[in-house]
C-alpha cells in the first residue's frame, strides 16, 4: 500500500482506500469460501480460463486504484498550482486596495487594445483623474480613512465608466481610464457624468467631500503614441486645469 502522506488529496487517498477494502473484501469472502486454500483452489484441478482471469483482475484491484488515486492526486495538484498562479498574477496586474488594475495592468491591456484599435481604426479617450486633498484627508483622519477615500474613487469610476473600459490606479491617488471606442466630443459629456456621480457620494453624509481633477488625451489610429505618451498629455491637461480652477478661485470666479 503507497506512503498515504505524501498523498495530500482526500479525494486521492479515498480512490486508493477503496481498492484495496474491494482487495481486502474480496480476500475475506474467498477465506471463508475456501480456508487456508485462498487463491490456490483455482489450481487444484481443471484449469478454468474465466475464473483465473477474475482472480488476476482481483489482484490488480488495489494496485489500479492506487494508480488513479495517484493520477488523481496529481491532477489536483496542478489545478492547485494553477490557481495559485492566476491568483499571483492577478495580485501582480491588480491594485489590491481598490481591487482595479494597478499601472502594471492598465500597461498591459492598454497596450492589447491599442493593437486592437489599430487594426479597427476606431479612436478611444483615456481619462485621467486625480483625487484631490489626499494628503489632508490621511493627516486629519488617519490613512485608514484615506485608504477609504481611494477604494471610494475606484466605485465611483466603475459607476461612471463601462465595464468594458479599462480603469486602473497607477498611483498613491492617481487614475487612468481608457474609455473603448470613444472619441474627443463626448469628453464633457464623462466629466459631467463623474461630476453628478461624486455630487451624489458627498450628499451622503461623510466627514470629507471627495474632489476629483480630470484630464484626457485621444489615441488616434492614425497618429498612434503609446500608453505612456497617452498618460503623459492628459497629465498635462489635467494640470492645466487644475491652475486654471485655482486661479478663478482666487480672483473669485464662479
Amino acid at each position: 500500500m503507497p506512503n498515504l502522506k505524501i498523498i495530500q488529496s482526500k479525494l486521492a487517498i479515498a480512490v486508493i482506500l477503496w481498492g484495496w477494502l474491494l482487495f481486502a473484501a474480496w480476500m475475506s469472502y474467498d477465506y471463508v469460501q475456501y480456508g487456508n486454500n485462498v487463491f490456490i483452489h483455482i489450481f487444484k484441478g481443471p484449469p478454468d480460463i474465466k475464473e483465473i482471469t477474475f482472480y488476476v483482475m482481483i489482484i490488480l484491484v488495489p494496485f489500479i486504484y492506487t494508480v488513479l488515486g495517484i493520477m488523481v492526486n496529481e491532477r489536483l495538484k496542478l489545478l492547485n498550482k494553477l490557481q495559485d498562479f492566476e491568483k499571483y498574477r492577478s495580485l501582480a496586474l491588480v491594485d489590491d486596495l481598490t481591487n482595479i488594475f494597478n499601472r502594471r495592468g492598465f500597461s498591459l491591456l492598454a497596450g492589447q487594445q491599442i493593437k486592437l484599435s489599430d487594426r479597427q481604426q476606431k479612436g478611444m479617450l483615456l481619462v485621467y483623474v486625480d483625487l484631490d486633498g489626499l494628503k489632508n484627508v490621511n493627516d486629519k483622519y488617519g490613512h485608514k480613512e484615506g485608504d477609504m477615500a481611494l477604494i471610494n474613487v475606484a466605485n465611483i469610476l466603475k459607476e461612471t465608466f463601462r465595464k468594458s473600459d479599462i480603469i486602473a490606479r497607477i498611483g498613491g491617488d492617481e487614475f487612468v481610464i481608457l474609455a473603448i471606442e470613444t472619441s474627443w466630443a463626448v469628453r464633457d459629456i464623462l466629466a459631467l457624468r463623474l461630476q453628478e456621480n461624486v455630487r451624489r457620494h458627498n450628499a451622503v453624509n461623510h466627514p470629507y467631500k471627495l474632489s476629483l481633477s480630470v484630464g484626457f488625451s485621444c489615441y488616434d489610429p492614425e497618429n498612434p503614441r503609446s500608453v505612456e505618451e497617452l498618460i503623459e498629455e492628459a497629465d498635462r491637461y489635467m494640470y492645466e486645469e487644475k491652475q486654471g480652477r485655482q486661479s478663478e478661485q482666487m480672483l473669485n470666479i464662479e
